[in-house]
């Protein structure tokens, strides 16, 4: 397996203590992570990330855009943002409740709540980083 053919298999790698998931599923489901925040990007939603610490004190920032197939529902084109209907959760990046608003960010807000709730996996998921 040559480099490039090895860095598609993993899905993220941990900056602080090099543990790798080799899946999206593997990532979420393991115990060791938490989502802890959401940084939003309102000119392209997809482009903000959500923010995540790994058990060893290492945070990974991931962009929404790898997680928006989690949701199905409906997506509302207009933006509250600013709005009396508004919230602003949005603007608090520690924030992770999902938003009452019909706004064309809620739906970021629902992929929180899918990730907070995934099903941990007691199984250790983490490889060491091959030299």
């Amino acid at each position: 397996m040559n480099h490039h053919e090895r860095s598609r298999s993993v899905f993220k790698t941990c900056p602080m203590c090099a543990s790798q998931w080799q899946s999206r599923d593997s990532f979420l489901s393991d115990p060791c992570i938490e989502i802890i925040g959401y940084q939003a990007c309102f000119k392209e939603l997809t482009a903000g990330y959500f923010l995540f610490n790994h058990s060893c004190a290492g945070t990974l920032a991931i962009l929404v855009e790898e997680f928006e197939d989690l949701y199905d529902g409906p997506i509302y084109e207009e933006p509250k943002t600013g709005s009396d209907e508004c919230p602003g959760y949005c603007l608090r990046k520690e924030e992770l409740a999902p938003c009452p608003a019909l706004c064309e960010c809620a739906f970021v807000r629902e992929i929180i709540q899918l990730v907070r709730g995934w099903p941990k996996n007691p199984v250790e998921h983490m490889r060491p980083v091959q030299t």
